[in-house]
């Protein structure tokens, strides 16, 4: 009997979700998009970067007169990184603000619960910021995951590693069993390297610092790779963990978010990271160019970053599904997006046709150098 009203209780959602929609979108002059996003007063300022490259793409389309003549309101949520909070904003988005698409989820974890809510209620979410593989399309179909995935991520930067031959390399993360993890530990022993993970609770408490301090000054660690989380990135800067000595003379990251919150952390340091979208400073193409153009003529100059470039890219591919989708229900959306095939945004394509997991294979090793320059 439970699974009965189970499913009873799920079909009354989808058709409260349906019924909203329709009562929105029924002569409506407004195309209405969400995103929930850690944007609070203790997020470091990630989240705020993908809203302004979001919302300023957003602007320039309806300053150019909108999508078939619909001027796009894109709502944006604040859900302070907690996957629960982010559950009842999209389930908010859907049900109430009648969003005919989402964007744009922060952290596997709130990713993870968009994929859920999505499934029941049936409303396409393009650019989880993650590329975990429970968030492609052969796992979540209501999930459009542009970027490429984390194994193809760990798999440049362990080639990376062995190209400047660090050979032993720590771990260090605050989820040990998390997929990225995986896929580093896999990666490094494809390339004939030992991968040590080195677990760290959230946040750095008590005497994980010095145990921490300890491992890695004694295991003669040629790089370490940082897998952790906001609060243990943070931690981590305000400690000033990255000026100890018993750092390996390397240290790395996969595509974040808290990018900058780390690279701040380890200033004076060689640090590479993962990227997977075109380097936001670098005008080499029409796609950054036009970012640059775009962020500057609507006063989000700090979005350009790489966070910001994913959005970015993330919500013009959005837009484009839009413009294709005849009749512009969630579902129509949906179908849109799965058909698209080799959309090229200026030197960075975008695939979803023949049942593709991620819509990009798109990934890079950035460097920046002790002297706090961008190499590459």
């Amino acid at each position: 009997m439970r699974n009965v009203n189970s499913g009873y209780r799920r079909l009354a959602v989808a058709l409260s979700a349906g019924l909203v929609w329709c009562s929105v979108a029924l002569g409506a002059d407004v195309i209405v998009l969400g995103q929930s996003l850690n944007i609070g007063p203790d997020s470091d300022g990630g989240g705020l970067r993908v809203m302004a490259a979001a919302k300023g793409y957003i602007d320039g389309v309806n300053a150019a007169g909108g999508v078939q003549g619909r001027r796009l309101d894109l709502v944006t949520l604040n859900d302070d990184g907690d996957p629960r909070k982010h559950e009842r904003n999209v389930r908010e988005l859907i049900t109430q603000r009648g969003a005919v698409a989402l964007l744009n989820c922060q952290g596997e974890a709130s990713c993870r619960a968009s994929a859920a809510v999505t499934a029941v209620l049936k409303v396409p979410l393009v650019g989880p910021l993650s590329g975990a593989s429970a968030l492609a399309r052969s796992s979540a179909p209501w999930l459009f995951q542009v970027r490429a995935s984390s194994a193809r991520e760990a798999e440049a930067l362990a080639r990376q590693f062995r190209a400047i031959a660090c050979f032993r390399v720590a771990i260090v993360t605050d989820a040990p069993e998390s997929e990225s993890v995986a896929a580093l530990k896999s990666a490094m022993g494809g390339e004939g390297m030992t991968a040590t993970v080195l677990a760290v609770p959230v946040g750095l408490p008590g005497d994980s610092v010095q145990k921490l301090i300890k491992s890695l000054g004694g295991e003669g660690f040629h790089g370490a790779v940082l897998a952790l989380q906001l609060p243990t990135a943070e931690a981590l800067v305000d400690l000033q963990l990255g000026a100890r000595e018993e750092w390996p003379r390397v240290i790395a990251s996969l595509a974040s978010p808290h990018l900058n919150t780390l690279l701040a952390g380890f200033k004076g340091r060689l640090f590479g990271f993962t990227t997977v979208v075109p380097n936001p400073e670098a005008g080499n193409l029409r796609l950054v160019q036009e970012f640059q153009r775009n962020m500057d003529t609507y006063g989000a100059g700090h979005a350009v970053t790489f966070v910001g470039m994913e959005a970015y890219i993330n919500t013009r591919v959005l837009v484009e599904a839009l413009r294709r989708t005849p009749r512009l229900t969630p579902e129509a959306v949906a179908a849109t997006l799965s058909q698209l095939n080799d959309l090229d945004l200026g030197g960075f394509s975008v695939s979803f046709a023949r049942q593709r997991n991620q819509g990009s294979d798109w990934v890079d090793v950035g460097v920046r150098s002790r002297y706090g320059q961008l190499m590459r």
